[in-house]
């Protein structure tokens, strides 16, 4: 017989819930393993940390203590025990010092510590000195000793760490980075993310509040999300794998003009966009959208949203042929038809040629739930947004409904949807030049790929959609 507070109770393990009842059948208290945090015993008392969610996402750590005679606690002990499976007991912790108001540090000691050798998680803490120093940390770091990595900072940070883990993972199975249509191998070592940074988008998507507390508490119960990636390459080479959100265009010059301003803190986000807008480029790309396989199309969902030509140009569903590609086209091998010279006939494949203010594509992709749009992790499908010649006025009305996630954000006539597995960009009219084997173009183009701005040095970019490539700590906030 166990005693809960002044109370005589029956204690029962069922289907993956701890019961707490009267003998009356009462129930006073009923808990699921799988938000447990720890069990501890001592003498003839047993303590259960667990975990409650709220109303609003947050997760609070509560606790409940039952006594007993020693045989009766260590029974039980030991069957729970037996089933906390999963929980990490080994974490890499890198730390940004310097990410949105320069707190990364005090959120870990304020916070996560605590939580952490409550739970007797055994850590290696790491604080950065300097941009990319997560990618070097990553390249050489025995990651056998470890059960994840958590990240303490903003989007950056998190960015920066899986970009090391990613490419860690194809150095270790010998997949060619640089090969634009190489499949990548997926990281079985989930990244968990402690919100320290200004934006914290990812985190947000995740747990549906920025919450340190809740983040902590998440990473220690081990469930795990998987999530898209991409990767953008040119010249034969890779630039970058993206988790967010890569921006050709108009983005790319926004975080250009942000970078200038970095003195200015996280408002330089805020402000220095509103400068970029009024002075909105155009530019004269080809834009070509692989479609689907026939595996990968959703059920009673379009290949492409609206089709729109660009001012000087046109939408062609055109039989275009491609060389055969690596092992990531074996499936269109089986699935398109396939001529004598070994070429791959891509039916579906859409071209457009023309003017534009921005390709975009999301590698978690934003659908509507309950009348606004909202963030899905591990979709089939890389949804792309191309934004066509329009007046300034309608394009701020349409950039606004993006930043408040309406449903409506990309219902223009100047914007074009397409739900593709990877697209190329070809820069018409862009003068490269050469020195020795150093190539540069004449004009500067920028991308921004999850916050960090890159400046292109070729004129033609490829993007692929590299599915369930990484996974979060954490439980997707429904």
């Amino acid at each position: 017989m166990f005693h809960f507070g002044h109370k005589s109770v029956d204690v029962s393990l069922c289907e993956g819930v701890m019961t707490v009842a009267t003998p009356d059948n009462d129930i006073l208290v009923s808990i699921e393993i799988r938000h447990m945090l720890k069990v501890s015993k001592k003498d003839g008392n047993l303590t259960v940390y667990y975990v409650e969610k709220k109303k609003n996402k947050t997760l609070n750590m509560k606790t409940i203590s039952l006594n007993a005679d020693f045989e009766d606690i260590q029974n039980l002990y030991c069957d729970l025990d037996a089933k906390f499976k999963g929980r990490p007991k080994s974490l890499l912790v890198i730390i940004n010092p310097n990410a949105g108001k320069k707190k990364g540090i005090k959120v870990y000691k304020k916070i996560a510590d605590s939580l952490f050798q409550l739970c007797g998680v055994k850590l290696d803490i790491i604080v950065t000195n300097r941009q990319n120093e997560p990618t070097e940390i990553l390249k050489n770091y025995d990651l056998s000793k470890i059960d994840g990595i958590v990240t303490v900072g903003g989007d950056g940070l998190y960015c920066e760490c899986m970009n090391g883990l990613v490419k860690r993972v194809q150095q270790d199975n010998r997949v060619n980075l640089d090969n634009h249509n190489a499949d990548i191998v997926s990281s079985a070592l989930p990244i968990g993310i402690i919100p320290a940074g200004s934006g914290d988008v990812i985190v947000q998507y995740l747990h549906g509040t920025r919450c340190a507390r809740t983040a902590v508490l998440h990473i220690l119960l081990g469930n795990h999300v998987d999530s898209n990636i991409v990767s953008v390459h040119a010249g034969r080479h890779l630039l970058s794998y993206s988790a967010l959100v890569l921006g050709f265009g108009l983005f790319g010059d926004m975080m250009h003009d942000c970078e200038k301003f970095r003195w200015m803190g996280p408002s330089r986000y805020n402000i220095i966009p509103l400068g970029s807008m009024l002075k909105r480029r155009e530019f004269d790309v080809e834009v070509e959208y692989y479609p689907l396989t026939q595996n990968e199309k959703p059920k009673q969902a379009r290949l492409y949203g609206r089709q729109v030509s660009l001012p000087n140009g046109s939408v062609s569903q055109s039989k275009l042929q491609r060389k055969q590609r690596t092992k990531s086209s074996s499936d269109l091998q089986k699935e398109n038809s396939v001529n004598e010279d070994k070429t791959i006939l891509f039916p579906d494949l859409v071209k457009e040629e023309g003017r534009i203010y921005a390709v975009d594509s999301h590698a978690i992709m934003m659908k509507e739930k309950s009348g606004r749009m909202m963030p899905h992790f591990g979709q089939n499908s890389l949804m792309v947004y191309t934004t066509h010649k329009c007046t300034l006025p309608d394009h701020v009305s349409q950039l606004t409904k993006v930043k408040n996630e309406k449903l409506d954000c990309y219902d223009y006539k100047f914007v074009s949807k397409h739900e593709v597995s990877g697209y190329r960009v070809k820069l018409l009219n862009a003068t490269v030049n050469t020195a020795g084997n150093n190539k540069d173009l004449q004009k500067d183009y920028y991308i921004n790929c999850d916050g960090e701005c890159i400046r292109l040095k070729e004129p033609v970019f490829n993007v692929k959609l590299h599915k369930n490539a990484v996974k979060f700590f954490g439980d997707f906030a429904d």
